[in-house]
């Protein structure tokens, strides 16, 4: 998948994922995601944030915050959780466009942005992103190298992964199969996805 093809598939999925998460309930705004401390709402405020961003604006959000990243994202996601939600889906349509990345990052990081933490928001209410296999292998692809730098460690290290719903394999040593966002959640380091992996021991490798 080339860069253009990238970003409409990420424009279009910030658009399924606003829908999604619009027609949930309060109670279900209101749950714990899989992102520690945060609930879905914080979630969607977290991809509005990005969504938005521009290499200026979150630079000046990184000094404000000491530059320190995680906490400096933390704290954008739950202010931005507060608002009403429906707001935040209209502002997250709103950017659909948005482009913020990473300087030097590939645009299928801005991608995997929204699908891991889409299913960070949709799986603890046991919905799902409506992610191709495709898309999945394009960040896959994109975090084979990066994930101890995003996510504090790298899982898959040492093993060679299977996805089962298309044909993309990468990696060596004992293999774990799985499908395409399966395996994309794994390595982002989202434990709550090992019983739905074949071959990945209970604790994997940091």
């Amino acid at each position: 998948m080339d860069a253009a093809q990238v970003w409409t598939e990420l424009r279009g999925q910030r658009l399924k994922l606003a829908d999604q998460i619009e027609a949930l309930d309060e109670t279900a705004w209101n749950a714990a995601s899989w992102c520690d401390g945060w609930r879905i709402r914080d979630v969607l405020g977290h991809l509005v944030h990005l969504a938005e961003a521009s290499q200026l604006s979150m630079g000046a959000d990184m000094v404000r915050g000491g530059l320190r990243p995680d906490r400096v994202l933390s704290r954008s996601a739950r202010r931005l959780g507060d608002a009403p939600v429906p707001e935040l889906c209209a502002r997250l349509r709103a950017s659909a466009d948005g482009r913020f990345r990473v300087l030097g990052s590939p645009p299928a990081v801005a991608l995997g942005e929204v699908l891991v933490h889409g299913s960070d928001a949709l799986r603890p209410i046991g919905a799902e992103m409506q992610a191709s296999p495709t898309d999945a292998t394009t960040v896959l692809d994109a975090y084979w190298k990066l994930g101890r730098l995003a996510f504090h460690a790298a899982p898959h290290r040492g093993r060679r992964l299977t996805a089962t719903d298309c044909d993309w394999t990468k990696g060596s040593g004992p293999e774990i199969k799985g499908s395409a966002i399966d395996l994309l959640l794994f390595v982002a380091n989202r434990s709550q996805v090992l019983s739905n992996l074949e071959g990945v021991n209970p604790t994997p490798p940091q």
